[in-house]
């Protein structure tokens, strides 16, 4: 199915500069070495004295208004959809209207598996469904995708899955459409560090 890089490579780097971290910012901007800051994908933690930590939240307020940066919104990176009220990841809802539009899998052609399948991946991950309950159904779209890639079938060729992998396939498609938010915990004792995703660890660092 390929892989992709997603926009949360360049949102993390975005945050991290944002946030001034010394690896990714310019020495004179960077934090305070008193302070702790755990940078997420799209949201920034300073834990020490309140003083420190107030003083530099502003400075952090006034380098994201230098870069037109939003702080403390719910933010949509990619197809994900961070929450943090609730400390919660869902699904766009972009997302998850273009799984509803595609065809019963019965009815999938080779190319529209691949962009079912690789949604319900990542639905998967997101949502933090077990990949292992459905691996018939990936071992399934696996098969049909080797044969594109060996010009056995065409992306137009149906895909033809066996109704073991339909059934599964079809409980992602329902997993997805229901979009249940995730609700992350905190880890505890964490030692801060730059994450591409929200883990099942935990909500950010790990």
């Amino acid at each position: 199915m390929g892989c992709k890089t997603g926009p949360e490579i360049l949102q993390i780097i975005i945050t991290s500069a944002t946030a001034a971290v010394t690896p990714v910012a310019h020495s004179l901007r960077a934090a305070p070495r008193l302070l702790r800051i755990d940078v997420w994908i799209d949201n920034i933690r300073i834990a020490e004295s309140i003083s420190d930590v107030t003083l530099w939240e502003s400075q952090i307020i006034r380098n994201a208004d230098g870069c037109c940066a939003a702080m403390g919104e719910d933010r949509e990176s990619g197809t994900t959809r961070f929450d943090h009220a609730y400390q919660a990841v869902s699904l766009r809802h972009k997302c998850v209207r273009s799984v509803c539009a595609m065809p019963a899998l019965n009815y999938l052609t080779v190319a529209e598996m691949e962009f079912l399948a690789s949604h319900f991946l990542y639905a998967a991950a997101i949502l933090g469904t077990r990949l292992c309950d459905c691996y018939f159904f990936i071992k399934a779209v696996r098969r049909r995708l080797s044969a594109l890639n060996r010009g056995i079938v065409l992306e137009t060729f149906p895909a033809n899955l066996p109704p073991s992998a339909v059934g599964l396939g079809e409980r992602l498609r329902h997993m997805t459409e229901n979009n249940c938010r995730r609700i992350i915990k905190s880890t505890e004792k964490a030692s801060p560090a730059i994450i591409t995703d929200a883990a099942l660890h935990g909500w950010g660092p790990f």
